[in-house]
């Protein structure tokens, strides 16, 4: 059976989209796979299907070959661009300043108001505080978006939510209004805080800034390798001491609402 190239290309880029597509919704249901082995497969196959119907579209006509190169280069820069990202998911957790029984370190920094805010405010007060990469990061931005949807249960406990990144104070009022966050976004642009707490990823790649959404999930283009926190996440009781701590080995994979419920449960009792 002789396949025409241009129908291998069109294949390859539904290949392709359709996978792309298909992983990116687990990120708002909180279901990004631990082991992104189908992403990875079905990735890898689009990109055969794209240079087989190049290879094959060398034996026709110019134009011909430019309608296979077309689909087939959209289906080798997406599939090869997120098989690549996927290879900087790790960070390097580990050098955190506290642990569970220590008190939080005392911090200033401003919020998305441009008000200071001083951690002294926490005392007195059970506080979630998450340490984030940014706005522009669709896992972040889906993660706060839980906490949203979690802060009636956290209540329940008397829990406040309190959110930093490396974020401007204008980047994170902008992040906090397009995801509708009812909670304090808290800005530390010279990243004091973040190694304050040893939470830093000296290298890791992001962005600044978002540059579109689709269907609530921000997507960033200008990528490039620069220092952030580390998702982290910490559970602090009314007298200031860590009850929980959790970071993430891998950017992309966040505690799941049971996981941060049980750890509600398990410091602040049933």
């Amino acid at each position: 059976m002789n396949i025409s190239p241009f129908i291998l290309a069109v294949l390859s880029l539904l290949v392709v989209l359709g996978t792309v597509a298909q992983y990116f919704s687990t990120i708002p249901r909180g279901k990004v796979p631990v082991k992104p082995i189908g992403l990875i497969s079905f990735l890898s196959l689009g990109i055969l299907i794209a240079l087989i119907a190049i290879f094959k579209s060398f034996t026709g006509s110019i134009l011909s070959i430019v309608a296979v190169i077309i689909p087939s280069a959209i289906s080798l820069f997406m599939g090869f661009g997120i098989l690549w990202l996927l290879t900087q998911r790790k960070t390097p957790i580990g050098e955190i300043k506290v642990k569970v029984g220590d008190k939080f370190l005392s911090f200033e920094t401003l919020a998305s108001d441009g008000v200071k805010f001083n951690s002294d405010e926490l005392f007195g007060k059970r506080t979630l505080l998450k340490f984030y990469r940014g706005g522009w990061c669709p896992y972040c931005s889906a993660e706060l978006q839980l906490f949203e949807k979690m802060t009636p249960e956290l209540q329940k406990y008397s829990i406040d939510i309190v959110a930093l990144s490396k974020d401007s104070v204008e980047e994170a009022a902008i992040h906090k209004n397009r995801d509708s966050l009812n909670f304090r976004l808290l800005s530390d642009p010279t990243l004091k805080v973040i190694r304050q707490y040893w939470v830093e990823h000296h290298k890791a790649l992001g962005s600044t800034t978002w540059n579109f959404t689709i269907l609530g999930i921000p997507f960033a283009l200008d990528l490039s390798f620069k220092a952030m926190a580390i998702p982290t996440s910490l559970l602090i009781d009314e007298k200031g001491v860590i009850q929980w701590v959790n970071q993430s080995e891998d950017y992309r994979l966040r505690a799941s609402n049971t996981a941060v419920l049980q750890a509600v449960k398990d410091a602040f009792g049933k």
